[in-house]
């Protein structure tokens, strides 16, 4: 275990050399998948599985936004459509947002860094809004970076209750259709965050899940096999090591 630990550390000062030039994702959003296979394939409650995950977001967060000066760093925690899974695996994941957030607001707090909430609050428990709120309130003055918990989220559904909103406007003669634009949707936004430079996603799987589909226009993607609870500082590093290499010319020409 010494050697290892002195291995991965050699490792992290030669990325973090080499990453010095490169520019650090100001936005990267990450998927956490894989949880319930994880506890699966050690014959373990899926509960484990999420609990396990859930310890891993946290090291993963601070991080993120402590060590590798991520500015905002959005995690899709919990979907519209998780609400269709089992009610005492639901119910677990709510016992776990309430009882846990505010350790994370402490520590984002002493990091400087603001905490945000994006989705619904329809439909979540008193106790985790008030988790939530608590995290927000505590740091709303932090300006070191953002961490934005994306939880009861579905990209259709941020849509759709902005045009919603866009509509409520438009019909109180308060804003005209031709002024509508793309900067009035992002304004509409559950919140007013820059574009997502990179998303991350474990497990394996391909797909953005209705994940911030309007933020992630330009993004890179990278897709790793590792399950979320096995997600170390060293993956979330090779993830950046690939977005150094990547030529974004977002619709233009080739920097390379």
């Amino acid at each position: 275990m010494a050697q290892w630990n002195m291995l991965y550390d050699m490792y992290e000062r030669r990325l973090k050399a080499e990453l010095s030039d490169a520019a650090v994702p100001a936005h990267i959003g990450v998927i956490l998948d894989g949880n319930r296979r994880w506890a699966k394939q050690r014959l373990m409650p899926v509960s484990l599985g999420h609990k396990a995950g859930f310890d891993r977001l946290r090291e993963i967060t601070r991080y993120a936004v402590g060590d590798r000066g991520v500015f905002v760093l959005s995690l899709y925690v919990f979907s519209t459509e998780n609400f269709s899974r089992d009610a005492k695996e639901v119910g677990y994941l709510m016992d776990l947002f309430a009882n846990n957030f505010r350790t994370i607001a402490d520590e984002m707090n002493e990091r400087g860094c603001k905490v945000l909430f994006s989705g619904r609050r329809e439909g979540l428990q008193q106790r985790v809004l008030d988790a939530m709120d608590y995290m927000m309130d505590l740091t709303k003055d932090n300006d070191k970076g953002i961490v934005n918990f994306c939880l009861n989220y579905g990209s259709h559904a941020e849509l759709t209750d902005a045009m919603r909103a866009i509509a409520g406007e438009v019909k109180a003669g308060t804003l005209q259709p031709e002024d509508i634009n793309e900067k009035t949707i992002e304004s509409h936004l559950y919140r007013d965050l820059p574009p997502v430079d990179l998303m991350i996603r474990t497990s394996g799987e391909e797909r953005l899940s209705n994940f911030l589909l309007w933020q992630c226009a330009y993004s890179e993607f990278y897709f790793t096999p590792v399950l979320f609870p096995d997600f170390t500082k060293e993956c979330f590093d090779k993830a950046l090591e690939e977005y150094a290499r990547r030529d974004r010319r977002m619709g233009g020409n080739t920097k390379k």
